[in-house]
């Protein structure tokens, strides 16, 4: 639930905000102390402390799964001068400060494990732990108590999310969600230099717009073939395209929704070219009820954030920096564990915990 390679619900909405604010107190009236820490305290969040061998069983976890997948090497690549290293440090802290807070939050919300849950969250911290080496429980500083608490505030952190979500079903209207599938024909009327876009001369641009408008009337008349004059004449990756609102240019977009079945649009400039369409259907069912669960969740996201920043605002953040200069990545080729919030999802994803 908590960790995939592309961070589900409640991560995508709050990541940036957590490391930017959690333990550095910006936009609120607590402040950040960097004393008062037992030695492997990396953190505190209200009443709730996070250990040195907790954000590593985090970090290490999240760094083989990127590792597994794009190669040791990745860790060289630098983005606005921020390594990949210090960036996956971050989501590690970010996303174990999150589980923590939304922990206490359950707290303050009376919100309990049920037996069953419990049961699982041992299940699941059993599994784990028997996965690990002698080496890594020693690398990590594990244990099987700790990875059972660690699983039961994740899971506790999921209760009160749904608590705070679970009224949240709005009516999305077909409309609104609505996705249409066009056939298209796209022609270029200027190119890109760098960050530049430059016009085609005036004559190739009228060439453009002739061939477009001949096309068109050979579509209306029905003497030529949309399909078939695609083939030849579109210049984007693919003739055939469906969307919803807001994720085309304005225009294009406009014109989408206005076609009937069958019909072919007016010629619809863009900053970079020009293009007819012919809809293939005016609702693509399958990306419109797609498009509603998405829809459904960036609402429920929205409220958890409102309800979730409130929450933060109330509580005093430390971050203790020197312990936090000190966490590196793991690069013992004998540490290779990968499977802590994998485990925890084949017990305790959305279905396992009862809302």
């Amino acid at each position: 639930m908590f960790h995939r390679i592309d961070s589900k619900k409640i991560l995508r909405s709050v990541v940036a905000l957590l490391v930017a604010c959690i333990l550095t107190g910006c936009g609120g009236t607590q402040v950040v102390l960097t004393t008062g820490f037992d030695k492997d305290e990396i953190f505190v969040v209200g009443s709730e402390r996070c250990t040195l061998s907790e954000l590593n069983i985090y970090l290490t976890n999240i760094q083989k799964t990127y590792e597994n997948v794009f190669g040791e090497e990745i860790w060289n690549v630098t983005s606005d001068g921020v390594t990949f290293e210090e960036s996956i440090k971050n989501t590690a802290l970010a996303q174990i400060a999150q589980v923590k807070t939304m922990y206490l939050m359950a707290v303050d919300r009376g919100l309990e494990l049920d037996s069953r849950e419990q049961d699982l969250v041992r299940q699941a911290a059993l599994e784990y732990y028997s996965s690990l080496t002698e080496n890594e429980i020693e690398a990590l500083g594990a244990s099987l108590d700790l990875i059972e608490r660690m699983y039961s505030q994740m899971a506790l952190a999921q209760k009160a999310y749904d608590e705070i979500i679970c009224d949240i079903s709005p009516e999305i209207s077909d409309d609104e969600a609505r996705f249409v599938k066009v056939r298209i024909i796209y022609m270029r009327t200027a190119y890109r230099n760098g960050d530049s876009l430059i016009p085609y001369t005036d004559s190739d641009q009228e060439r453009v717009l002739n061939t477009l408008m001949t096309l068109r009337s050979g579509f209306v008349d029905g003497s030529l073939d949309f399909e078939t004059e695609a083939a030849k004449y579109n210049e984007a990756g693919e003739s055939v395209i469906t969307f919803g609102k807001g994720t085309m240019d304005p225009a294009v977009e406009e014109a989408a929704f206005a076609l009937s079945t069958g019909e072919v649009s007016n010629i619809v400039t863009t900053s970079d070219g020009l293009y007819l369409m012919q809809c293939i259907s005016t609702l693509d069912r399958t990306q419109t009820d797609a498009n509603k669960i998405l829809i459904t969740e960036k609402l429920r996201d929205e409220a958890f954030e409102e309800v979730y920043n409130e929450y933060l605002e109330s509580l005093i953040r430390n971050l203790n920096t020197e312990l936090w200069k000190t966490v590196t990545l793991n690069r013992d080729p004998d540490i290779s564990t990968c499977s802590f919030f994998a485990t925890y999802e084949k017990y305790l994803d959305d279905e396992g915990i009862d809302g």
